[in-house]
C-alpha cells in the first residue's frame, strides 16, 4: 500500500503517457500550421510569377506589333479565327526614338519577322521565333507557308530564310491562347435606339488636305429590321477632336437615299441631332469629305469651357436647331428669384391688408453681399414683378437704387431711387393673386451688376383691402428678409424713396414681401472661352478660322486666339494683350501645341426689352496643316432594332484595326499531405499597330 510520501516522489505511467499525448498533439498542430503557412506563401509567390509572366509576354508583344503594319500581318491557321500564331514584319528604329527608319524613297524599312506561336510539349511553351535580317523578297504565299512550318516545327529551322532564325521560349504552362483580328466593320443593331460610345472603326494614315470618307452597308444583324446608319460624332484627325456627323452634310457622293441631318428628341446626341442615312439595301453608301486637321466646335459645352454673362443656349427658333453662344439675360428670361434668395420652396399670402399704408425695402443681395450671389448675370437694364396675396394689392409707387454697402445687409441706399413705372403710371392696382411688372421710364435704363446689391422700395395704398401680397420667409439668420415702415408712421412717397432710411422709424421682418422676380435685358458684353484643345503636334501650322454667327444691328461679335505648349496655357499670352478680330480669315499664331478662343459678344445696350438684342455664335472652326501620321478613325455611333452592319474605306483604302489577344497560363502547386491547388494568370489586350505599310 502507497503512502501519501510514496504519492509525491513522482508520476505515474498513466500520467507521463497522457502529458506526451498532449505534447505530440500541440508539436502537430504547431507544425501543421508552419507547413500551411509556408503552403500559402508558395502559393503566393508562385501566383506572382505567373502575373509577371503574363505581363511581360504582352509587353513584348505590344513592343513589337507598334512597330508593324496590319497589312503585313498573317496569321495561323487560315481562316476567320481564332488564331494561335502570328507572323508580322517590325520596322527598323536604329536610335531608339520610336521613330522607324525609312529609305531613300521614303518607305519604312522593314527589318525583321517576328512569330508568336504555340508549341505544344510538355508543359506548352509560348515561343517566339525572330528571322532578323527579314527576307523581303518573300511572296504572301511563301510568307504563310513561313508561318506554318514555324508553328509545326516549333522554330524556324526548316522554312524560308532559316539561316537567320532564332528561337526562344518566353513561358511555359501555356493554358490558354487566343488571337482575334479586330474587323474594320461595325454592327449597329441594339434592341434599344441608343449611342455607342468612342467606336474605333480603324486607322489609316492620312496626310494634310481633304479625304473621303465612305460608309457602305454591307448587312444586316439577323435580328435588325432595317439597313440604317447613324453617326453622332465623328473623329478623322490625329487632335482626336470630335466633329458633329450631321455638320459634315452634304454628302460628297452616294447612292440610294440621301443621308440627312435628323432631329434626335430623345436628348442623348451630341447637338441633339445625328447623321442618318436611311439605307435600305446592301452595297448603299455615303461619302463625306473631310480636311485633315482642323477643330469644330459647334456645341460649346467641353469640359473647362467659361462663360462670363454669356451662356449656351438650345436656339429651337434655328433650322435646323442648334446649340449657340448668346449674352444672357433678354425678355422671358429670369435674373433673381425670390425664393432662391430666401432658401424658401413656399410661397404665402399674407394676412389681409398686412402691408396696408406700409413702405417696403427689399434687399435684393449680389455676390459681394453677405449671404449673397442671387443674381445670375449682369443686364443693361431692369424689370420686376410685383405679386398680390389672397385678396389685391395697391402699389402707390415703387424705386430701385444701388445699396449704399456693397457686403453688409442696411437699408441705406446710395442714392435715391429710381422710380419704377407700371405701363406709364408710377401706381398700380393688383387684383387677388396676380401681378404686375414695373421699369424705369421709357428711354431710361438702369443697370444691373451681379455682384452688387440693391433695394426696392415700394410704397402700399393705405385704402382697406388693398394690402395683401405674396411673401417668402427668409431661412438666413444673418440677412433681413426685408426693411419696413409701418402704417402707424404714415409712409410718404418721398420718405419711400430717400436712400437713408436709418434715421426713420423702419422694422426688419424675416419676411420677403411684394417682389417676386426681376429681369434684366441682355448684359452690355460678355464673354465666352473655349476648353483648351490639345492638336497633338509639337509645332503645328495653323491657318486660318472661321465662324458661323447672327449680329444684329448694333450688336458685336469679336474673338481671339492663342497657343502654348502648357497643357493649362501657363505660357500663353494674356488676353489682354492679344488683338481682336473682327472677322474670319487668316491667322498668325505660334506654333504651339495647346490653342484656345475667347469671343467677346456686346448688346445693342436698348433700354426696352422689345428691342434689346445679342449677337449668337453658332460655330467656330481652326485649322491647321496635317501631319502624315497614323489616325484613329471614329466616333460615336447610334445603334438601334433597324441600324444595319456597315464598313467605311478612307480614299479607297480599308482602314486597319489590329489584334486582341487573350492569354491565360496555370502551374499547380502541391502542398503537404497531397494537397494540390490549381493557379491561374490570364490578361487580354487590344493592340493596335501605329505604322503603315508604304
Amino acid at each position: 500500500m502507497k503512502t501519501q510520501g510514496d504519492r509525491e516522489s513522482g508520476y505515474t505511467l498513466l500520467e507521463i503517457a497522457f502529458a506526451t499525448t498532449i505534447f505530440m498533439i500541440t508539436l502537430a498542430g504547431a507544425i501543421s500550421g508552419w507547413l500551411y503557412v509556408l503552403y500559402s506563401e508558395r502559393l503566393s509567390s508562385v501566383q506572382n510569377e505567373l502575373d509577371i509572366d503574363v505581363r511581360t509576354s504582352m509587353e513584348w508583344l505590344r513592343s513589337d506589333l507598334r512597330l508593324t503594319s496590319m497589312d503585313k500581318v498573317f496569321f495561323y491557321p487560315e481562316g476567320a479565327g481564332p488564331y494561335q500564331a502570328l507572323s508580322f514584319p517590325v520596322a527598323r528604329d536604329d536610335d531608339g526614338d520610336g521613330k522607324v527608319e525609312l529609305d531613300a524613297d521614303g518607305h519604312i524599312i522593314w527589318d525583321k519577322t517576328i512569330v508568336y506561336h504555340v508549341w505544344q510539349t510538355v508543359p506548352n511553351q509560348l515561343r517566339v521565333t525572330v528571322f532578323d535580317p527579314r527576307d523581303n523578297s518573300l511572296t504572301d504565299e511563301q510568307r504563310q507557308e513561313q508561318l506554318e512550318s514555324v508553328v509545326a516545327n516549333g522554330n524556324g529551322d526548316y522554312t524560308y530564310n532559316s539561316q537567320h532564325a532564332s528561337t526562344m521560349a518566353l513561358f511555359e504552362n501555356l493554358f490558354s491562347w487566343n488571337i482575334y483580328t479586330k474587323a474594320a466593320v461595325f454592327d449597329a443593331y441594339s434592341p434599344i435606339l441608343s449611342r455607342k460610345l468612342d467606336v474605333v472603326l480603324g486607322s489609316i494614315l492620312l496626310d494634310n488636305g481633304s479625304h473621303d470618307f465612305k460608309f457602305r452597308v454591307i448587312g444586316k444583324n439577323q435580328a435588325s429590321s432595317g439597313y440604317k446608319v447613324g453617326l453622332d460624332t465623328l473623329v478623322v484627325s490625329p487632335c482626336g477632336a470630335a466633329r458633329e456627323a450631321e455638320a459634315q452634310l452634304p454628302p460628297s457622293a452616294h447612292s440610294g437615299a440621301n443621308p440627312v441631318a435628323e432631329y434626335m428628341a430623345e436628348g442623348s446626341w451630341s447637338g441633339n441631332y445625328q447623321l442618318s442615312f436611311p439605307a435600305t439595301a446592301e452595297n448603299q453608301y455615303f461619302t463625306l469629305t473631310m480636311n485633315n486637321d482642323r477643330w469644330e466646335e459647334t456645341n460649346f459645352r467641353a469640359t473647362g469651357a467659361l462663360c462670363e454673362d454669356t451662356e449656351v443656349e438650345f436656339a429651337e427658333d434655328l433650322s435646323p436647331k442648334d446649340f449657340v453662344v448668346r449674352l444672357q439675360g433678354g425678355p422671358g428670361e429670369t435674373n433673381w428669384f425670390a425664393g432662391d434668395q430666401t432658401g424658401s420652396n413656399v410661397v404665402s399670402s399674407s394676412a389681409v391688408d398686412e402691408v396696408r399704408g406700409c413702405a417696403v425695402r427689399v434687399l435684393i443681395r449680389g455676390e459681394e453681399m453677405t449671404d449673397g450671389g442671387w443674381m445670375n448675370h449682369d443686364g443693361g437694364n431692369v424689370k420686376l414683378r410685383f405679386d398680390s396675396g389672397s385678396s389685391p394689392l395697391r402699389i402707390k409707387a415703387a424705386y430701385i437704387a444701388e445699396c449704399s454697402d456693397p457686403q453688409n445687409p442696411t437699408p441705406d441706399a446710395a442714392t435715391d431711387g429710381i422710380p419704377l413705372y407700371f405701363n406709364g403710371s408710377q401706381e398700380v392696382y393688383i387684383p387677388a393673386w396676380s401681378d404686375a411688372w414695373g421699369m424705369p421710364a421709357a428711354g431710361t435704363a438702369f443697370p444691373i451688376e451681379k455682384e452688387k446689391s440693391y433695394l426696392v422700395s415700394v410704397l402700399v395704398s393705405p385704402a382697406a383691402s388693398e394690402g395683401t401680397a405674396e411673401y417668402w420667409g427668409e431661412s438666413s439668420t444673418n440677412v433681413p428678409g426685408c426693411y419696413m415702415i409701418l402704417a402707424t408712421n404714415i409712409p410718404t412717397k418721398a420718405m419711400t424713396q430717400q436712400a437713408n432710411w436709418s434715421s426713420l422709424p423702419y422694422v426688419v421682418t424675416s419676411r420677403l414681401y411684394i417682389v417676386k422676380y426681376m429681369e434684366t435685358t441682355y448684359a452690355t458684353n460678355g464673354y465666352f472661352t473655349s476648353q483648351i484643345l490639345d492638336t497633338h503636334l509639337d509645332a503645328p501650322q495653323y491657318t486660318d478660322i472661321d465662324w458661323n454667327s447672327e449680329v444684329p444691328s448694333g450688336t458685336g461679335l469679336r474673338l481671339k486666339l492663342r497657343t502654348g505648349n502648357d497643357p493649362e496655357l501657363a505660357d500663353a499670352t494674356d488676353w489682354s494683350n492679344i488683338t481682336w478680330m473682327s472677322s474670319p480669315g487668316a491667322v498668325s499664331l505660334s506654333p504651339k501645341r495647346y490653342v484656345q478662343f475667347r469671343a467677346w459678344l456686346t448688346s445693342n445696350n436698348d433700354p426696352s426689352f422689345e428691342d434689346c438684342r445679342t449677337p449668337r455664335l453658332k460655330d467656330v472652326t481652326l485649322s491647321w496643316n496635317g501631319e502624315r501620321r497614323i489616325t484613329d478613325v471614329g466616333g460615336t455611333v447610334t445603334v438601334g432594332p433597324d441600324y444595319g452592319i456597315f464598313a467605311m474605306t478612307v480614299d479607297g483604302k480599308d482602314l486597319v484595326k489590329g489584334v486582341t489577344i487573350e492569354l491565360e497560363i496555370y502551374q499547380d502547386v502541391t502542398g503537404f499531405g497531397g494537397m494540390q491547388k490549381r493557379l491561374t494568370s490570364s490578361m487580354t489586350t487590344e493592340i493596335e499597330p501605329r505604322n503603315t505599310g508604304k
